[in-house]
């Protein structure tokens, strides 16, 4: 199952990622954090069991305390395990499994792959191998991810088993099927050497998680660091109050760098306060951590220090990544109910875009909010959609600033201007299902694609060019230009990339299967419906590379109506391609947009359930 997906811009991950060592230092960390929370287990079972005696002392009743020595049998259960001592490797005698043996004892060699070894018959003198210098710089060379190569983060969960996938996307080097070769091709080795490299999708590394993931953010900050705090994390949001921080260019790491709401004296909760705050009933608004799950995260590319979350607590609150706190929390902006998705807006850093289980969406100015003198309610301007519709994903249109889309449970696609009244521009009706994602593209306006959690489709649509006020003419909604099944069950998550040069490529992930990638530009259906719009994007594309002194793959793709469609998938670790020609039938069930799209040929199936407006 992939629960959720984004993207990595290229230039941002470490070229050459390092892998994880734990050392002493972090040992002992991991220690104090693990004493930590063992002692305030004991804590609260002491609290526990003393108010549960006291209430059965009131009552006349024996005590029952049954539960309470369960949990303490369970944790001494743990102590037979040894877990402190797990990593020691144990003495082996079994002269056939010495190759997979790897060298603990010397504190160089513990991280790398020197084996102790023995020959083939079992006999004689045990000796220690040694990785070569070759042996290292082609493993170095495995790891190595290019500065023309986007990462791509995905969720997945198995056998109740939680991780984060990094996926590396190479979108190939040399000129397209088709296409003439370039000076600046030769750029790249393998073109400079006679080659022509074709794209290619895999998985380099993975993280496991503590729970089952919700949402995964994408952030270019290093936190705590004041200068060079360029950075590659990611934050996970679970159904575990907790978000997790991780370094992306660290390989095998099995820590995250912060957690963001651990009660301990890293994060949020003193010591000292941590009783009065267990006594707080769930009606009482806690600032300092979630009390419930993350639903969303939303990283300001502005102010990058600052991290912004939802949570079922029906808070929305801001993290300063620098100190690990939560420095503001709001819960009067969605009416006490649950917060399901953010987004900052990509221009205005203090504009915060959520949306409710209230139904509505809302605008929030988050510097009047912090203020002391107003609440949070008086700073955000509301956007309503159907009385009794919850909102379950909003998304700024990052070409058109002023607009933003709002999906429902009922399968409805809302879009608003946010200079006008709180009525919708047009209503889309997407889905017969609630709404489990929604992306709108960077590059090409309009171009907007969701799903449903029920639904086994992703859909593609046309947007309206123009949102013109003084456009007397009735506003019509979004054209259907393609519906697809793409074999990975009821989809979960959808994404658009965040580079020109792959700007048609899409991440999709669903409960079944692993996750695909397709490039939409490389359906003929898709390259009829957005012909002029892709022009643009390609003179676009071409100028952009011009300026940095490379050739641009995109501006000479989608040449010929010959191009095959792009579909791959990675699942247990192996590159599937799904290469498929236009002309194949199945799982693609397009909106029959013909060459000079008949305008009487949208007229049904492509149009949305528009609002007077």
């Amino acid at each position: 199952m992939i629960s959720s997906s984004a993207w990595v811009p290229r230039g941002f991950a470490a070229e050459f990622p390092e892998k994880y060592e734990l050392d002493d230092e972090e040992m002992e960390r991991i220690n104090a954090m693990a004493n930590l929370e063992l002692n305030d287990a004991k804590e609260q079972l002491a609290e526990a069991e003393g108010e549960e005696e006291t209430e059965d002392n009131d009552s006349g009743n024996a005590p029952k305390t049954s539960k309470l020595v369960e949990q303490i049998e369970i944790d001494d259960d743990l102590k037979e395990y040894d877990l402190e001592n797990y990593d020691n490797d144990e003495d082996q005698d079994d002269g056939n499994n010495l190759g997979n043996t790897k060298i603990s004892m010397f504190p160089g060699l513990s991280n790398t792959d020197a084996k102790l070894l023995q020959d083939e018959s079992g006999e004689g003198d045990k000796y220690l191998s040694l990785p070569t210098e070759l042996d290292e710089q082609e493993e170095k060379k495995e790891n190595q991810i290019y500065p023309t190569d986007n990462l791509v983060l995905a969720t997945r969960t198995e056998d109740d088993i939680s991780w984060l996938d990094i996926y590396i996307y190479d979108d190939g080097a040399g000129a397209p099927i088709g296409a003439e070769e370039e000076e600046e091709d030769k750029l790249d080795i393998d073109v400079a050497n006679g080659m022509i490299r074709e794209s290619n999708l895999y998985v380099h590394h993975d993280i496991m998680l503590p729970a089952f993931p919700l949402c995964v953010e994408w952030i270019n900050y290093k936190p705590g660091q004041e200068s060079s705090n360029i950075g590659n994390f990611a934050a996970i949001g679970t159904f575990d109050p907790q978000i997790e921080v991780w370094n992306l260019d660290f390989v095998d790491k099995a820590f995250p760098d912060v957690i963001l709401g651990e009660p301990n004296k890293n994060s949020f909760i003193a010591k000292k306060n941590k009783k009065s705050k267990k006594k707080k009933k769930g009606g009482q608004h806690i600032t300092t951590h979630h009390v419930d799950a993350v639903l969303s995260l939303s990283h300001n590319k502005i102010h990058r220090s600052i991290l912004a979350s939802t949570s079922a607590d029906k808070t929305v609150k801001l993290w300063d990544l620098n100190s690990a706190t939560a420095v503001c929390s709001f819960d009067k902006i969605h009416h006490n109910k649950t917060v399901s998705s953010s987004q900052w807006h990509s221009q205005e850093a203090s504009i915060l875009l959520t949306g409710g289980y209230d139904s509505t969406a809302a605008v929030t100015d988050v510097r009047i909010s912090a203020s002391e003198s107003s609440s949070s309610s008086d700073s955000s301007k509301h956007y309503s959609v159907v009385a009794g519709e919850e909102v379950e994903n909003v998304r700024w249109d990052l070409s058109k600033p002023e607009l933003f889309y709002a999906g429902t449970d009922n399968g409805n696609v809302y879009s608003f201007d946010i200079r006008q009244d709180s009525k919708p521009l047009w209503t889309l009706h997407a889905h017969d299902a609630g709404i489990s994602s929604l992306d709108v593209n960077n590059y090409v306006p309009g171009m907007l694609i969701t799903s449903a959690m029920g639904e086994k489709v992703v859909k593609l649509w046309k947007c309206p060019s123009s949102s013109d006020e003084n456009n007397t003419t009735k506003k019509q909604g979004p054209s259907m230009v393609l519906s697809r099944d793409f074999g990975v069950g009821n989809v979960l998550t959808t994404s658009y990339a965040p580079d020109i040069e792959v700007a048609g490529n899409v991440v999709i992930g669903g409960i079944t299967g692993g996750l695909k990638m397709w490039d939409a530009f490389s359906n003929s259906s898709v390259r009829n419906g957005f012909r002029e719009e892709l022009k643009v994007l390609q003179n676009n594309a071409r100028q952009e590379a011009k300026k940095n002194g490379r050739a641009s793959r995109i501006a000479r793709k989608y040449n010929s109506n010959s191009n095959k469609e792009e579909i791959m998938t990675v699942e247990a670790g192996g590159l599937k391609d799904e290469s498929d020609s236009d002309s194949d039938e199945g799982e693609d069930v397009p909106i029959e947009m013909q060459e000079k799209e008949e305008e009487d040929d949208d007229d049904d199936e492509g149009m949305s359930d528009d609002d007077e407006n």
